[in-house]
């Protein structure tokens, strides 16, 4: 933008908000986001069809340069839309390790954004994706501590994702919860799973994950010896409201639910039995293609129920033993559901007739005991699990004490308080910084002539936009009133003017009030060598009223000497 210098040494920079260009960046937003969307879709399939296309569509997105130069709210979302779909392919039999799939580098990339930018909602996805690589290496103990951290996050007053809307950041933590319920699923936690998951709409929508969770849920209980049918059926009830909206790749597990919610055991099937049951199974066979390696494996076990009781023995023993042999990455729990129905179906055909009736109920026995032992270890996980999480609660109630101390109640920002400590920090160390005064223009007339509550409004959205616009580095702080601090370390006057500049475009942009935009005038300077905070900040504040006496609505850098005694904060 060009720059109108004046004879003074002074400089300033009125910059219009344009609607065209933040028209063309929600379109380029939008865009990238349909294009993760895309290709998750692709990946996320089981089998994936394209598994190289769709890592190299997603690769394609983040490199491109509105993913590069954006907001970190949109960086951190198209990184973990990215990281769900590696994972998930990563867990496929016989398929790329993590390593090969990239995962480590992005989600170092996602922890890092979350830290920077206080993302705490993508904080969480990012754990439960550190649990589901830690799952796909075997390791539940690194999978459970990742999940007690994301339950933390998840359980914080306020989750930040910088969504533009609200429907947007809806949605955002409805996939966080949806993740966290699925790597607790995964892990065999189905009780802590059941908090998150929601309940279907009235029309049946919405369900999916229910008939899921109640399903392997159901089956767990089997394992242990302890009744799952309830379960089982409740997931039969909301399946059969799903039937009429479910896609083609939902319809295998709600078809699975029908099959696993009837007795396995109890009288021999009638010839009509025999019928339905084997064309169950080859409903189940002809849907080859489901959302998750966690789903097949339900899908395969029903199958396998299916084909028993239709009286194909064989067939029923082929389906599992070939799961046995190429099982899934980070599904150990429902593998485990495989193995002992294998061994229950091998044991049943090798005592046929009863001469080794007593063989068969040796291994009943051996595996009853095993089972419980598996249950008490179960258990023991779930408490660990709790007292993870209730350790964590405490330490960030801690740190959320200490922090409110130096926290603006009003916009969430740094106080006074914390300003000075680190501006004193920042000018005593290398580099020379640069330093924003920056007042609301016509503030007093907004809470005059509308009301108060629209005036905390205001100053709320002004500080969401300042904290949007700048980089990590920058301390964005409330001074007092109407008025905020930036520090930028080691920047240039001009390259912050420009910085301020966006930032006051930004602002531009907020809901008007009195019919008018929001305006700012900003003053800007560069730190001296041995200035103290009082002076540095005296001098942003002579370039900010010089601005504001111009007209307000700009930017003017100032390198006169210091004005000496701070004024009070103005209306």
């Amino acid at each position: 933008m060009p720059a109108d210098h004046g004879r003074d040494g002074a400089s300033t920079t009125t910059i219009h908000p344009v609607a065209s260009a933040s028209h063309a960046r929600a379109e380029a937003r939008a865009a990238l986001l349909a294009r993760t969307s895309a290709a998750v879709a692709t990946a996320t399939l089981v089998p994936s069809p394209d598994p190289r296309g769709s890592t190299a569509e997603l690769d394609a997105v983040l490199a491109a340069p509105a993913a590069r130069a954006g907001e970190p709210g949109l960086r951190a979302l198209l990184l973990r839309q990215s990281l769900v779909a590696r994972v998930l392919l990563a867990a496929e039999p016989g398929g790329s390790p993590v390593s090969d799939l990239g995962v480590e580098a992005q989600l170092d990339e996602l922890l890092e954004l979350v830290a920077a930018h206080g993302l705490s909602l993508f904080g969480a996805d990012a754990q439960m994706l550190r649990a589901r690589r830690a799952l796909l290496a075997g390791d539940e103990e690194a999978a459970l501590s990742a999940v007690a951290t994301g339950l933390a996050h998840l359980e914080e007053p306020v989750l930040v994702d910088h969504a533009p809307t609200v429907a947007e950041h809806r949605h955002n933590v409805r996939c966080a919860r949806r993740l966290a319920a699925s790597t607790l699923v995964s892990l065999g936690l189905h009780d802590l799973a059941d908090t998150l998951v929601e309940q279907p709409a009235d029309d049946g929508t919405g369900g999916y994950d229910r008939v899921r969770l109640g399903v392997s849920w159901g089956l767990r209980l089997e394992r242990a010896g302890r009744p799952g049918g309830e379960r089982l059926r409740d997931a039969l009830a909301v399946a059969g409201r799903l039937c009429h909206h479910a896609s083609g790749t939902e319809r295998p597990l709600l078809a699975a639910a029908g099959v696993l919610a009837c007795p396995s055991r109890g009288p021999a099937p009638t010839p009509e039995e025999r019928r339905v049951a084997s064309r169950g199974a080859a409903a189940l066979a002809a849907g080859t293609v489901v959302p998750s390696q966690h789903d097949r494996l339900i899908v395969e076990l029903a199958r396998s129920r299916a084909l028993e009781r239709a009286g194909d023995d064989d067939a029923a023993v082929a389906v599992l033993a070939t799961r046995r042999a190429r099982p899934p990455r980070g599904e150990a729990s429902l593998m485990l559901a495989v193995t002992r129905e294998l061994a229950r179906l091998r044991t049943r055909i090798a005592t046929s007739g009863g001469p080794r009736h007593a063989a068969e109920t040796a291994l009943g026995e051996y595996v009853a005991d095993l089972e419980a032992e598996l249950w008490a270890l179960h258990r023991a996980r779930a408490l660990s699990l709790r007292t993870g999480l209730a350790h964590d609660r405490l330490r960030r109630e801690h740190g959320q004490v200490t922090a409110l101390a130096l926290a603006d109640p009003l916009t969430g920002l740094p106080n006074r308080r914390a300003l000075d400590r680190h501006l004193e920090e920042v000018l005593a160390g290398p580099g020379s910084p640069a330093v924003a005064m920056i007042d609301v223009d016509r503030f007093k007339q907004i809470n005059d002539t509308t009301s108060h509550a629209r005036g905390d409004e205001v100053l709320r959205g002004v500080a969401t936009a300042l904290r949007s616009s700048l980089r990590a580095p920058d301390l964005v702080a409330r001074y007092g009133g109407d008025e905020f601090v930036v520090v930028l370390p080691d920047t240039a006057v001009a390259d912050a003017a420009a910085a301020l500049g966006r930032a006051r475009a930004a602002v531009a942009e907020l809901p008007a009030a009195q019919g008018r935009p929001v305006t700012l005038s900003v003053g800007v300077v560069a730190a001296r060598g041995g200035e103290g905070p009082e002076d540095v900040l005296a001098r942003a504040d002579a370039a900010m009223y010089a601005a504001k006496r111009a007209g307000g609505d700009a930017v003017r850098t100032h390198d006169g000497p210091p004005t000496g005694a701070l004024p009070v904060s103005r209306g």
